[in-house]
């Protein structure tokens, strides 16, 4: 997991992001659903990705 911190956060426009892990399903992980509220990233629990929210101004 020490890796994955320096993949920088990624940023979608929606409020909730669908985690896979990979394009791939035979690598990635169970779907987890995330809801991106907070001010700081919303972490993956499976794989460590990081998002946040594209904010519209």
């Amino acid at each position: 997991m020490e890796l994955i911190i320096e993949v920088p956060p990624i940023t979608v426009e929606g409020r909730i992001v669908a985690c896979e892990g990979d394009n791939d399903p035979a690598l990635g992980h169970p779907i987890e659903f995330i809801c991106l509220d907070l001010k700081e990233p919303a972490v993956c629990k499976y794989c460590g990705l990081r998002y946040i929210q594209e904010h519209h101004h």
